[in-house]
């Protein structure tokens, strides 16, 4: 199902949460796409928005879907405020020096 919010930045955040995700279910993202047949590399472009077109997109909403997109979103949005929080106090640090 496509999801055209644009809740996830693909990156190392959202790649490193889906895997996350997956494992904590007791199964990988690796697992998933050879159950599926989709070649790994495809799906880490998608997940780190490497194939933004649609098709990237299409296969990113499957994989988020899988792994579970209500722990995806709670997840990410966890490790989207910590980044946030650590890239405020090197700011701070850095204007006190």
């Amino acid at each position: 199902m496509p999801n055209d919010d644009k809740t996830f930045q693909p990156g190392v955040i959202l790649h490193t949460v889906i895997v996350g995700v997956f494992r904590s279910s007791g199964t990988t993202l690796g697992a998933w796409c050879t159950e599926h047949e989709i070649n790994p590399s495809k799906a880490r472009t998608a997940t780190y928005g490497q194939a933004g077109g649609p098709e990237g997109q299409k296969l990113l909403d499957r994989i988020i879907d899988a792994a579970g997109r209500e722990m995806v979103e709670r997840a990410y949005a966890e490790r989207v405020k910590r980044h946030a929080e650590k890239v405020e106090q090197s700011m701070q640090d850095r204007g006190q020096k």
